[in-house]
């Protein structure tokens, strides 16, 4: 198995021992592999045609500029509700219920990663004709 290295910070990492701890890993390395493989599934959702209903929760900077999840909002007619929450002094939680193709709901989720200020992404998706 390759060996990799990188760049972490000292807080970044005490957390995801912690959680790795409390998750049960055995290693370091079998929690960032874990991680890598949940990285790997959401950035792949393997569908490619049809329709979905997409949840997406987006983590960021308060001091960032909303307008930019705004304009997504008016671009992307596919999103159904938007709701906005305070969660501290510093950070913001956007909650996003889309509706519509697949590929359309994919270029949508890349939109938002591409948003500096955002600090996570995470979505649910199902298909919309179950």
């Amino acid at each position: 198995m390759p060996i990799v290295s990188m760049s972490l910070g000292p807080q970044i990492l005490r957390k995801f021992d912690t959680v790795a701890r409390r998750r049960g890993y055995s290693s370091r390395s079998e929690a960032v592999r874990e991680a890598m493989r949940e990285f790997i599934d959401a950035a792949e959702w393997g569908l490619e045609e049809g329709e979905n209903t997409l949840v997406l929760s987006i983590l960021y900077e308060k001091e960032a500029p909303r307008d930019q999840l705004i304009q997504l909002q008016h671009e992307f007619h596919e999103i159904r509700t938007m709701l906005h929450t305070h969660l501290d002094a510093v950070n913001c939680l956007e909650l996003l219920v889309a509706e519509g193709p697949n590929t359309r709901l994919k270029e949508l989720v890349g939109r938002v990663r591409r948003i500096k200020a955002v600090k996570q992404i995470k979505f649910m998706n199902t298909a919309a004709n179950l």
